[in-house]
């Protein structure tokens, strides 16, 4: 493939069709080892629910994880979405709801452009307002790159 025709496809051609779900009460334990396994999970309003509302990634963990700086004087605000300021049990209280999309239609131009200017590694394809899939850095190198993977 070209890299004029890789640009110009849309995301649907290389999008992963399979994913992990969880609800928004899920427990965090249950969401550490989907994480763990796979960096991400999406989190959706409820189980027969296709509408994504929040993901939690790796990054939402560290934060949770996180200590307090240890200094006489804090500056900056501090991070409420942490254990150690208060109790987090469920999907909802660690995860991210804004949460970044594109159609099935977006061309990997604008998926690669939408990427570097949020600074996120993975990308939510949506269809009538559900998830149908996801595209990822990863899944964008091997794309890219088919004869080093």
């Amino acid at each position: 493939m070209s890299k004029t025709n890789f640009y110009n496809a849309p995301v649907e051609k290389f999008m992963k069709r399979e994913f992990t779900l969880v609800t928004k009460n899920s427990p965090i334990r249950e969401l550490a080892k989907i994480v763990s396994e796979t960096g991400h999970v999406w989190v959706t309003e409820s189980k027969d629910s296709r509408k994504v509302v929040g993901v939690v990634t790796e990054k939402d963990f560290l934060d949770v994880v996180s200590p307090l700086p240890k200094k006489d004087h804090v500056v900056s605000m501090i991070k409420t979405k942490s254990l150690c300021h208060t109790k987090l049990e469920k999907a909802e209280d660690i995860m991210s709801e804004d949460v970044i999309k594109c159609q099935p239609g977006t061309t990997m131009e604008e998926v690669l452009h939408i990427m570097t200017s949020h600074r996120i590694r993975r990308i939510m394809v949506v269809e009538a307002g559900e998830i149908v899939g996801e595209i990822s850095v990863h899944i964008i190198m091997n794309a890219y790159f088919p004869a080093f993977v």
